[in-house]
């Protein structure tokens, strides 16, 4: 019973101990609820978000269907649309949404096979 008995002893100080905390220690309060907010599909310089002004051409691409979604199959299909980035995109990854005109998407399946390219 006395083993018990110090043992939540000892769990109710550690508790304690962690409770506590000086100045230093606490987090940055967030900005005040009147901060104004960017306006939707701004970012606060004015500038839109997304659409970056590039240019892409999916269907230059379209000869790697059915590869591997490799760095070099990326790289291969940067080349042929002249696409700003790529990306390649694997099932049930979560991903942003936002429209970026100059970006090229390779889409693979779980084999990791490339089965869709497109701009975005």
């Amino acid at each position: 019973m006395p083993r018990r008995l110090a043992t939540a002893a000892t769990i109710a100080l550690a508790l304690a101990a962690g409770a506590c905390s000086s100045p230093r220690e606490r987090p940055t309060p967030l900005p005040a609820a009147t901060t104004p907010m960017p306006s939707q599909g701004a970012m606060p310089g004015g500038q839109p978000l997304g659409n970056t002004g590039g240019t892409c051409n999916a269907a230059a691409a379209s000869f790697l269907v059915g590869e591997l979604g490799t760095t070099a199959a990326a790289d291969q299909a940067q080349q042929a649309t002249g696409a700003e980035s790529v990306r390649i995109l694997f099932p049930n990854q979560p991903i942003t949404q936002e429209f970026v005109a100059g970006r090229l998407n390779l889409e693979t399946d779980d084999a990791n096979r490339i089965t869709n390219v497109r701009c975005g």
